[in-house]
């Protein structure tokens, strides 16, 4: 649905954007921190080996949506994930998860959102703040719409690789902003009237890094589909006010009993969930003078671990029905004292 320049509708909803403002929604960015305040956008790390990219054309929306599938080896039918960045983020985003989850036989489709990508650091901090915007947000919600669209087609045609994703084994995930996008696919309700449809039917299930359910967080307790939730102690949020993780535990406390999960991580920061293809979070927290904590870095490696394995099981369980991964997640192995493991 588009909006008119003076809608109403629209008037209503933007009245609600700090649910998915720069200071609810802010995730990873792009840049490492320099000597320079703002630096064009940097070019994307090469794919890897099994990894194949490219743009979708939205011709009803003018425009381009690049992407990059992720491919776990073999031929078989696969799952398949499709993942959406942060705030200045990029195809980079998630690139840690990608792989493990490749490495459990399930595909990733990362997907990149003009006006909220990497390119909005070339205008300043003020720039980001706006692209952390509810125009954006939808934008985001149709360029998901519109990409699980094109994959469907290519793999009813038997096109290349396309061909092995299977149709019901389709999952949704993001980080941050991304995790903002992920809630509004999954069937979070505006609340407002003629609000417009983000809701993606195809998705059996769902993992938001990071989420915030900003100031109205009624409208997720319309999300029945299966859902994730991964953050930390020190999640907070990079140039906002929350400087812990604590706000962000609304996402699951509200989501109706059934389906949900989460994971708690002691010591995990906003940057240890974004997947490690980029510096993210850390340039806004600089421009702040804020310093990465010590435990973070830390504890790194028993983060990443935890959140490869029990998002990778998640997937597993959800999409393809594995009995071993439900097993593995009634009582996860390698959580420390304080981390948390959560269903409901």
């Amino acid at each position: 649905m588009n909006f008119l320049p003076h809608d109403p509708a629209r008037r209503a909803l933007l009245k609600r954007a700090s649910a998915f403002s720069a200071f609810s929604a802010v995730t990873a960015v792009g840049l490492p921190f320099g000597a320079a305040a703002w630096l064009p956008a940097r070019a994307q790390s090469a794919p890897d080996a099994g990894v194949q990219q490219g743009v979708w054309r939205d011709q009803s929306r003018l425009r381009d949506i690049p992407w990059r599938l992720r491919l776990p080896d073999g031929d078989r039918p696969m799952a398949l994930v499709v993942f959406s960045h942060g705030l200045g983020g990029s195809l980079d985003g998630g690139t840690e998860w990608g792989q493990a989850w490749a490495e459990a036989g399930i595909a990733t489709l990362h997907l990149q959102h003009a006006g909220s990508d990497r390119a909005i650091w070339r205008g300043g901090l003020q720039a980001v703040k706006a692209a952390a915007s509810v125009e954006q947000l939808i934008e985001r919600g149709h360029d998901v719409q519109f990409a699980v669209g094109q994959m469907l087609n290519l793999q009813k045609d038997g096109s290349g690789p396309w061909a092995r994703v299977s149709p019901k084994a389709l999952g949704m995930s993001g980080h941050s902003f991304g995790a903002q996008t992920t809630l509004a696919v999954a069937g979070r309700d505006f609340q407002v009237r003629n609000a417009p449809d983000l809701t993606d039917s195809h998705f059996r299930a769902f993992a938001a890094f990071s989420p915030s359910a900003g100031h109205f967080p009624g409208g997720i307790k319309g999300i029945t589909r299966p859902m994730l939730c991964l953050t930390g102690s020190l999640d907070g949020n990079p140039i906002g006010q929350e400087r812990d993780g604590r706000y962000r535990r609304v996402v699951y406390d509200t989501l109706p009993a059934g389906a949900k999960a989460q994971l708690w991580l002691e010591g995990a920061d906003h940057m240890s969930f974004g997947g490690g293809g980029e510096r993210g979070a850390g340039f806004g927290q600089r421009l702040l003078g804020r310093a990465r904590e010590g435990a973070p870095e830390k504890l790194a490696a028993h983060h990443a671990s935890l959140i490869k394995s029990i998002s990778t099981d998640w997937w597993r369980w959800r999409l393809l029905e594995d009995e071993g991964a439900l097993t593995r997640l009634k009582s996860p192995k390698g959580l420390d004292a304080k981390d948390e493991w959560l269903q409901g």
